[in-house]
């Protein structure tokens, strides 16, 4: 009886260990790339940018992509990969001469943050597809009127 007990304590402090650090990773990939953020946000035209910042302030709480804070935001996978959706559409359109740096930082990210596997591919496409179509409704109303 004692045996399966110890067992049992020792299943339960690996998971304890293994959900710490991929919240641990997930809050460290959120914070460099919030980093990534601040390092561009002076040098575009957010303007430029509002919708897709629109549609990502939808799931960041309390703050907005471009002042990321708040362990709520730090530790989540949803955020994490909003923020890379957010930057992957700025970097596609600003010339690729820009950011060079900032760039590299955003790809060393990714690899980090989908060896986590927090999504199956299938969710990471919809998901994206959601972010491209919102934006195109919001410049296509802005066209119109």
């Amino acid at each position: 009886m004692n045996g399966d007990r110890q067992v049992a304590m020792s299943l339960e402090r690996q998971h304890i260990k293994h959900v710490r650090h991929y919240y641990r990773t997930v809050a460290e990939v959120n914070v460099e790339l919030a980093k990534i953020h601040k390092n561009i946000e002076g040098n575009i035209n957010k303007d430029k940018y509002k919708f897709a910042s629109e549609y990502v302030n939808q799931y960041v709480s309390y703050t907005t992509i471009w002042n990321m804070k708040f362990v709520y935001n730090l530790e989540s996978p949803e955020v994490a990969l909003l923020q890379i959706f957010h930057l992957d559409y700025i970097f596609k359109n600003e010339p690729e001469s820009l950011f060079i740096k900032e760039r590299r930082m955003l790809l060393e990210q990714k690899e980090q943050f989908f060896k986590l596997k927090p999504y199956k591919e299938e969710h990471i496409e919809i998901r994206k597809h959601k972010m491209l179509q919102f934006i195109t409704e919001k410049e296509n109303e802005l066209s119109e009127k």
